[in-house]
């Protein structure tokens, strides 16, 4: 978030040369994103300046620039169809009620301090999910450029050698070509943009452009609410939210890495909510982090959140002075600057490492590439959390149950020597369940299986000395067998619980099914009681 403490002599220059650079960058995108998503290509604009500007000013990531993105452009651009289809009058209200709404949510998320869990998603899942958003951009770009839809698309000798198909083809070529050392002097979208333009000038060629943007700044729209269509706006929503919020976190990582600095996540999500729900007021797409304009920003000299602001009024004052030139502005040049966006975003490096990576890991990119193309975003996203997350708490479970360790007199090499005589004098009657490392609730039916499976004639001592957290489903798991044990006449002993563990108990009143004189403040106590015992010393 921008303070006083930001403005040097500096820090200034370099926030100007960042914000200069950066927009160079972001101008060619924000028109192509504002025409592909169906708005037009001042929601692309004004979402560069409106996120630009707000999610700099209470963000948490000092060099981000935020902006229209892939991914949120694919989304924004269904929901607009949707909710069109859905209710033709307030179908385009609707649509930026939702950006509105998205905003919202980021803000509670950041309020509720929830930014450090939307960086711990399986890198599978998000490589699938980005790869499905190139794919989707590129089908979309098909249409503008062949004249067709995929599945419609008959490629003929007319239509490769039609003029805005030659002319997107050209500035694709050119876009992948363009070598990397003169991208960072001249960016080859900009390149890209002026000869495409030029050419439509100076050629007596019919070809689709983008149109005028209007100097004047755009209308305030009041968001909108249609209970027919709620639950649609909730769930597209939530996923705007969820997006914007990945997009902005793993962009701060990558400043993070490049700057050895460390963002503050939850506010860097109360900005970006800052800047979409006003976007959403004024008509504009959704915005968030972009990678690409934000390391352009860091490697011009941009330093503070002013660099961010005075990019989107860079961008304010183009629009203003230079807006009525985008008409001029082929929409095949915008096509092929989205469908190389589209190239680069597939992850390429997973997909030719397929068949060094485990199995599972590939199907489950694949699954969610897949979901992300054939159903929607949100889907894909959720179920493959889902199977990522029930996976490796399998494999957390496995590693957990190893901490449980059944011991009898068979076993007393694994005891401390103190511990060890104690157990070796007592007859096999004593078992000795050490419980180490956290027990999470995948360990809770293991736990219960290892003790059935024995001899319950035994005395059962549970032993707590080397674990620091049990889930309330192992809890209740132990809870089950002491209740079992009892049952049986049988006695159990629980030793050397921690703080943390016994407050998890008192909550469930666990402590209260035991005899006082059975809970010790260590194995060896509890072994010295079971000594004195008659029953338990051997002949």
């Amino acid at each position: 978030m921008l303070s006083l403490s930001h403005f040097s002599r500096h820090t200034i220059k370099g926030d100007i040369f960042g914000a200069l650079t950066s927009t160079i960058v972001a101008l060619p995108f924000a028109l192509a994103f504002g025409v592909t998503s169906g708005a037009g290509a001042s929601a692309g604009i004004y979402c560069a300046i409106l996120t630009g500007f707000f999610a700099s000013l209470f963000g948490g990531t000092n060099q981000q620039i935020s902006g229209p993105n892939t991914g949120l452009t694919v989304a924004m651009a269904a929901i607009l169809t949707q909710f069109v289809s859905l209710s033709p009058e307030h179908g385009i209200a609707a649509a930026f009620t939702v950006v509105s709404l998205a905003g919202l949510f980021q803000i509670l998320f950041g309020l509720l301090k929830l930014g450090k869990y939307f960086t711990l998603v399986s890198y599978p899942v998000i490589s699938g999910f980005t790869s499905g958003i190139g794919i989707l951009i590129i089908l979309s770009q098909v249409e503008l450029l062949f004249g067709s839809s995929f599945l419609q698309l008959q490629l003929s000798f007319e239509t490769l050698v039609n003029a805005n198909t030659v002319l997107g083809g050209a500035c694709l070529l050119l876009l992948m070509l363009w070598p990397q050392k003169l991208n960072l002097v001249i960016p080859s979208s900009i390149i890209a943009l002026v000869g495409a333009t030029l050419f439509f000038i100076f050629s007596d060629i019919q070809l689709p452009v983008v149109g005028a943007i209007s100097s004047e700044l755009p209308s305030l729209t009041f968001p909108i609410w249609d209970n027919e269509l709620a639950s649609e706006m909730i769930k597209s929503a939530l996923l705007i939210a969820t997006l914007s919020t990945l997009d902005s976190l793993m962009t701060s990582l990558t400043v993070d890495s490049i700057s050895n600095e460390l963002h503050n996540s939850d506010q860097e999500l109360v900005g970006q909510g800052i800047g979409n729900m006003i976007a959403g007021f004024f008509g504009a797409l959704p915005g968030g982090g972009a990678t690409m304009r934000t390391v352009t920003n860091l490697r011009a000299g941009g330093i503070t959140p002013l660099s961010g602001m005075l990019h989107a009024l860079f961008i304010l004052v183009i629009v203003f002075w230079a807006g009525e030139y985008t008409a001029f502005i082929p929409t095949a040049v915008l096509s092929a600057i989205l469908l190389n966006v589209g190239i680069n975003i597939i992850d390429w490096n997973f997909l030719k490492r397929i068949h060094q990576i485990p199995i599972f890991s590939v199907v489950l990119m694949v699954s969610t590439m897949l979901m992300s193309v054939t159903i929607d975003l949100v889907t894909a996203v959720l179920i493959g959390v889902f199977i990522a997350n029930l996976v490796t708490i399998r494999r957390l479970s496995e590693i957990q149950l190893d901490n449980l360790k059944l011991l009898t007199k068979q076993d007393i090499e694994q005891l401390s020597d103190d511990t060890h005589s104690l157990l070796k004098s007592m007859k096999d009657t004593v078992l000795l369940l050490n419980i180490s490392g956290p027990i999470g609730f995948g360990v809770a039916r293991g736990l219960k299986q290892s003790v059935s499976q024995i001899d319950q004639e035994k005395t059962l001592l549970i032993d707590f000395t080397d674990a620091r957290f049990v889930g309330i489903t192992s809890t209740i798991a132990i809870e089950e067998i002491i209740l079992s044990y009892q049952n049986q006449g049988r006695d159990i002993l629980l030793a050397s619980i921690c703080k943390r563990v016994r407050e998890d108990f008192n909550k469930i009143k666990l402590l209260d099914k035991i005899n006082p004189e059975h809970i010790f403040e260590s194995r060896k106590s509890a072994l010295l009681y079971l000594h004195k015992s008659d029953s338990y010393i051997k002949d």
